[in-house]
């Protein structure tokens, strides 16, 4: 199987003035599709690896596929998480009141639980970034 570039759920110019058409094409086509492109490759390669039974060769493509992989699934979440101005789910009463109250409940206020979760970010390999 195969990974292609996800189409963005908006123009690549929804988003000005916060991010420009220029930097949302990069980012897209060239930086997203990097790391689609090396992801198929290293599948390619892990799939070689298999059929010839190399283990050395297995363990080295790993931390490709860990990489590659997880670039393609942060931008894709990056894409699907962001909306133009104006649009409906930017407006204050659509933001996430429960989710404020659960993370209040869990870690005494927003900032405990930023602290924590920055604290377990700190651990993570990648391009910096973290999921919620």
């Amino acid at each position: 199987m195969a990974y292609t570039l996800p189409p963005l759920p908006y123009a690549y110019d929804a988003l000005e003035p916060i991010i420009s058409k220029q930097i949302m094409e990069l980012h897209h086509k060239k930086h997203h599709q990097t790391y689609i492109s090396n992801l198929n490759s290293a599948l390619a390669a892990q799939s070689a690896a298999t059929q010839a039974q190399d283990i050395t060769a297995l363990i080295a493509v790993q931390q490709k596929i860990k990489f590659n992989g997880g670039g393609h699934i942060n931008h894709t979440l990056f894409w699907e998480n962001l909306a133009p101005p104006g649009a409906e789910t930017t407006k204050v009463e659509a933001a996430a009141p429960a989710l404020k109250l659960a993370l209040e409940k869990r870690w005494g206020s927003v900032e405990g639980f930023w602290d924590k979760f920055g604290a377990v970010l700190l651990g993570v390999q990648g391009s910096g970034w973290g999921w919620l």
